[in-house]
This record gives C-alpha cells, sequence and structure tokens, in this order.
C-alpha cells in the first residue's frame, strides 16, 4: 500500500476523470487506488481475467468459498486445491482457488509452466490472512465501471486516445540470474518483448496518450526510456528464489512533468 500511495503522487491529475487504460492488470493496486470513473483493465493471463470477471459479479459467492477453504488450511489441502484449480473450468468456486492459492503460495507468487498450470509452491508461514467479505466488495463495486479483457498489451493499446492515460507495469527484466516477474504467464516475457513493448509505447507517445510505467532499474530499460522522464524509488522485492526481501531501484517512467521529491520507498 505504501508504494501504491507513492506511485499516485507520479499520476496526472486528470487521469481519475478521463479514460484509464491498464494492460498489465496484476494485482489491480493503481486501479483500486486512483478509481477511475472509466477504465479499461486487461491482462494477457487468463487466470487473472477469470477471476476479477467473477469478482466483478459474485464477491459474496467468492468469499463463502475462500473462507470454508481457509478455515482449515493446510499443506495437504493446498496442494488439493491447487490440482483442482488446474483441472477446474472459469466459475466461482475456480475464482475462490485462485484466491485461496494466491494467499496461500511461497512469497504470494503467481507462476505457470508451459502447460498454463499453477505450479507455485506451498508457502510455509505463520499466519495467512484472506481478504474481508467488505475488500472483496470494495473490489467488486470497482470492477463495475470498467471493461475487463484477455489480452496483450498490443491488441489492446492502439485504442487509447489522445489524453487519455496508461499505466504500465509489465513483467520486469530479471535482476540477476532468477526472476519470478517472467513466469506470469505460459509465454515468457524476453528482452524482445522489452524491444516491442517500448515500440508500442513509443507510439502512445507520438498520438499524445499520457503514459507511466514502471519497471526495473536496469540498463536495458534506460537504454529503451532514454527519451522519456525516469524517476528512481527504492522498493522492497524478493528478487530471487528464497523468500528474503531486498531494497531495490526502480524506475517510474513518464512522458509528462512530474514534480515530486524522490526518495525512498
Amino acid at each position: 500500500m505504501r508504494l501504491t500511495s507513492r506511485l499516485l503522487e507520479f499520476v496526472p491529475r486528470s487521469a481519475q476523470e478521463s479514460p484509464y487504460w491498464e494492460p498489465f492488470l496484476g494485482g489491480a493496486s493503481l486501479f483500486l487506488a486512483l478509481r477511475p470513473h472509466h477504465a479499461t483493465v486487461s491482462d494477457a493471463n487468463r487466470h487473472l481475467m477469470q477471476f476479477y470477471e467473477c469478482v466483478k459479479r459474485h464477491p459474496d459467492q467468492i468469499y463463502k468459498y475462500l473462507k470454508r477453504f481457509s478455515s482449515h488450511s493446510s499443506r495437504e489441502q493446498y496442494y488439493s486445491i491447487r490440482e483442482q484449480y488446474n483441472r477446474g473450468r472459469p466459475s466461482v468456486i475456480q475464482a475462490a482457488r485462485f484466491l485461496y492459492l494466491n494467499r496461500h503460495s511461497f512469497n504470494g507468487v503467481f507462476r505457470v509452466n508451459r502447460n498454463g498450470e499453477f505450479n507455485v509452491p506451498y508457502g510455509e508461514r505463520d499466519n495467512y490472512t484472506i481478504p474481508t467479505r467488505e475488500e472483496i466488495h470494495c473490489v467488486s463495486l470497482a470492477l463495475q465501471s470498467a471493461k475487463l479483457y484477455t489480452c496483450s498489451y498490443a491488441e489492446i493499446l492502439p485504442k487509447a486516445r489522445r489524453g487519455e492515460f496508461v499505466y504500465l507495469d509489465p513483467p520486469y527484466p530479471p535482476l540477476n540470474g532468477t526472476s519470478f516477474f517472467t513466469h506470469y504467464t505460459p509465454d515468457r516475457f524476453t528482452e524482445e518483448d522489452q524491444r516491442q513493448l517500448a515500440c508500442v509505447v513509443g507510439r502512445l507517445h507520438r498520438r499524445k496518450v499520457h503514459f507511466m510505467m514502471t519497471n526495473a532499474d536496469v540498463p536495458l530499460v534506460r537504454e529503451l526510456y532514454d527519451d522519456y522522464n525516469m524517476h528512481t524509488i527504492r522498493v522492497s522485492r524478493s528478487v530471487t528464489c528464497k523468500n528474503v526481501k531486498h531494497s531495490v531501484s526502480e524506475l517510474v517512467v513518464t512522458n509528462y512533468d512530474v514534480n515530486v521529491d524522490e526518495e525512498a520507498v
């Protein structure tokens, strides 16, 4: 939440009123904090978008199943629900399984294998928290004014128009030899994908669409977005397969002027 509140400082004032686009929806933290009046949100991850579609329509039923799953959670139950999830089809109970796995998996990571199967191991933690009924309703309410799509950023972004606002939070290039951030869909997000994304972002800029991107502070990203405004922030991330947090530098890239103090987050 602290990172999200920091990112709000970089968002243009017109973003809440103008059409809002987020093509790498993920956890939707900025969308939920901003609550834009007109939004188009999307992601290439079909698991994620099916989940949000269910939350939009059936928040109470999802909470009912989630509470039942979490009332006697264990390692054995986690792997049983993971197996059921990988065999299941879109439904309310499938959405509850998705949320349960997210809250009980190792480091809260969502990762799939080449077959599109969720394969994150059980997280060994002392305490597990699940969203309250009110929190799920809050997300459902925010989604009522949004159009949801399962597609790649390249399919949806050509529809953004002059003066509208796009927030991009793509899978990050690895900070070292290991990274969870590229295993979000069966198709890995490679260096070439980063370069193709930069080309799409360039077309947004030429159409005078306002954009903000968060990305890793690595030479590749600095090279690709050298023509835009770059702001450095400090964040706490798990940057290896070990459940250890590290303070790392990340970039906020914009094609509009921002007046904020750059400081640790």
